[in-house]
């Protein structure tokens, strides 16, 4: 039976180094007292900051330090948690990190309330009048844009209070999603027992024997079955806190909660749908070249992984790995690569799947230290793509850290995204450049479409039903596992249309998307990929003003709105002219992989599937 690696069997520089946090687990414990008996100095400053500029500054200065510790403090735990959860200390120390985030919220709750004992007229006054509140001047803007939606700071404390309640079906779902289910075995098409986890679902999707595709999803799909109850009250649960959030603080819906504190119209949420909708056509197009590619008389959600054409075989190692990304990112110039290169050969990355560690990936920017990676190496293509798309991440904070005082140094969610899937358009040129092989460009373009279909079309339907789910709570309406597996079932069908059939497995997948317990957060995929469509075509046309604004959108972090930073980058999310461009793309790309299926005799050469 193939198994997994334990982490003493994983080579030391492919493991990360938390030690860059804290040497020790008690050098971790003994900050944490520290910062706990910092907080009493926060709260004894209540009350303080009608005496003006010099003191607002002193309140904002220690509570922006105390905010600093808590994240790095928090780091430290989040990263030793997720890469072995069955460690019960590791899970103690994320549980005592979770409580001090609060309790730091909870000291600083009355900041916020205070400001706004002033004027809007008297804030901006002090803006000027004390040069030193300088790196404090989002924050301030912020404040006054958030007037309508602060409450009392008797309300703000209880409402901090509530944080580790509302979290807690999101850390129910973690745990039971990453360190309570057991998938079992596949038997592949030699007899190997396979024990099936996260990392190799997608790898057995993969494999030309359908039997062995359909063998994984059925066993991959039966431990959320059969938690359906359980895992429909946590997402219910989740959802919930979003809509008692947002009525708390009197937004007209939870999604103008997710968006407002970002200055993200609701248009540009509705109008994605819209727009994915009204091309979900092209869609339908590529599903019907799949289908007959693969020869299929039905397809089924397992068959839309496997590659329409098969390249020679290969794995590639996480050093081959690191050096094509590398090579990808040169149009971005060697301020962008020589960073990047150090990083990758200085302990940043957790490469290898190990038992009990989280599954995908993500990257953590920690301000003053550097970026973390989490990976779950399993040697294919897709992986390496999944490097580049976190190292986008990760030199976003690189440089947002260098380039940015700590009130300003992390971007938002809204545009966290572009940078990520700017890199894999880098890395899908760069592989086009680099091959000849006519079956080869042909499987590059299959895989382009496919993050099209998995982030523009997959991720715009996730958002969809997080609306719907949050609307059904607004109007006082259960969510139930049926009526999430109905809804779910029934965009599926409308997006994907008549070529895919909608079985029990794929109508449940609602209970499996981490992301669902964070509410709000998938359509941003889908519009960092049309920005980043935008963005890196431009680049790599070697237009150097492109590139440089590209890079100043990396180091600006949240110093501005996030939709006048994309401005300023080259791409306007509030006109349809960058989803249709994007469109456009997919449409390109079709006709690119339609002729080379014909070329290499895979379908038919008769009419087009237009």
């Amino acid at each position: 039976m193939v198994q997994q690696l334990t982490r003493e069997q994983i080579p030391i520089e492919e493991r990360w180094e938390l030690a860059d946090l804290y040497p020790t687990p008690a050098d971790w414990e003994a900050e944490r007292q520290a910062v706990l008996a910092e907080l009493p100095r926060l709260e004894g400053m209540r009350g303080t900051l009608r005496q003006g500029a010099q003191q607002i500054l002193a309140v904002l200065t220690l509570a922006d330090e105390i905010d600093q510790r808590v994240e790095k403090l928090f780091a430290y735990a989040l990263l030793a948690r997720d890469q072995d959860t069955r460690d019960p200390e590791a899970v103690q120390r994320y549980e005592q990190a979770m409580s001090l985030a609060v309790a730091a919220s909870r000291a600083a709750a009355w900041i916020a309330p205070e400001l706004l004992a002033f004027t809007d007229d008297e804030l901006r006054a002090f803006l000027e009048q004390e040069p030193g509140l300088a790196p404090f001047r989002r924050e301030i803007e912020q404040t006054i844009r958030m007037r309508p939606h602060t409450r009392s700071a008797e309300v703000e404390e209880l409402l901090a209070e509530t944080a580790e309640l509302a979290r807690a079906p999101s850390n129910a779902f973690t745990f039971l999603d990453n360190a309570d289910i057991r998938y079992g075995v596949v038997i592949d098409e030699d007899g190997t027992e396979i024990e099936l986890t996260k990392g190799r679902y997608l790898l057995l999707l993969e494999r030309r024997n359908r039997q062995v595709r359909q063998q994984a999803y059925e066993v991959f799909h039966a431990p959320y079955l059969a938690h359906r109850h359980t895992l429909g009250a946590l997402l219910a649960g989740s959802t919930q806190a979003d809509v008692f959030y947002a009525r708390a603080r009197r937004y007209e819906s939870a999604l103008q909660a997710a968006l407002y504190p970002n200055a993200i119209p609701l248009e540009v949420y509705t109008t994605l749908i819209e727009l994915v909708r009204q091309h979900a056509p092209l869609l339908q197009r590529y599903l019907r070249l799949r289908k007959q590619a693969l020869g299929l008389g039905e397809l089924r959600a397992f068959d839309l992984y496997v590659p329409l054409v098969e390249r020679p075989e290969r794995t590639y190692t996480y050093a081959e790995a690191r050096d094509l990304v590398l090579a990808a990112m040169e149009p971005l110039g060697p301020e962008y690569t020589e960073p990047l290169r150090q990083g990758l050969h200085s302990r940043w990355v957790d490469v290898h799947e190990t038992p009990g560690k989280r599954s995908g990936g993500y990257s953590l920017g920690v301000y003053g230290v550097h970026p973390y990676i989490l990976l779950n190496w399993n040697g294919t293509l897709r992986e390496v793509f999944v490097l580049a798309h976190e190292v986008g991440h990760a030199m976003h904070s690189y440089f947002s850290s260098r380039a940015q005082p700590h009130p300003t140094s992390q971007y938002t969610i809204f545009v966290a995204e572009v940078a990520s899937t700017f890199n894999e358009r880098l890395l899908t040129a760069h592989l086009l450049d680099i091959t000849g092989d006519p079956r080869e460009r042909a499987a590059l373009v299959n895989d382009a479409l496919e993050t099209f279909r998995t982030t523009l079309w997959r991720q715009t339907l996730f958002a969809e039903f997080e609306l719907l789910t949050h609307q059904a709570v607004e109007r006082g309406e259960g969510l139930s596992p049926d009526w999430m597996t109905r809804e779910y079932g029934r965009l599926l069908r409308e997006y994907y249309g008549p070529d895919l059939v909608v079985d029990e497995q794929v109508a449940h997948e609602w209970s499996r998307v981490p992301h669902f317990h964070r509410g709000f957060y998938v359509f941003q995929y889908a519009t960092g990929l049309v920005a980043a469509t935008a963005l890196a075509r431009a680049v790599l046309s070697g237009d150097e003003d492109a590139r440089r604004r590209y890079l100043a959108f990396l180091a600006a972090g949240s110093s501005k709105d996030s939709l006048d930073l994309l401005r300023d980058a080259g791409v306007d999310l509030t006109t349809p002219e960058p989803y249709l461009a994007a469109f456009a793309t997919v449409e390109q790309d079709l006709d690119t992989l339609e002729a080379a299926l014909r070329e290499l005799g895979l379908i038919p050469g008769d009419e087009p599937s237009r």
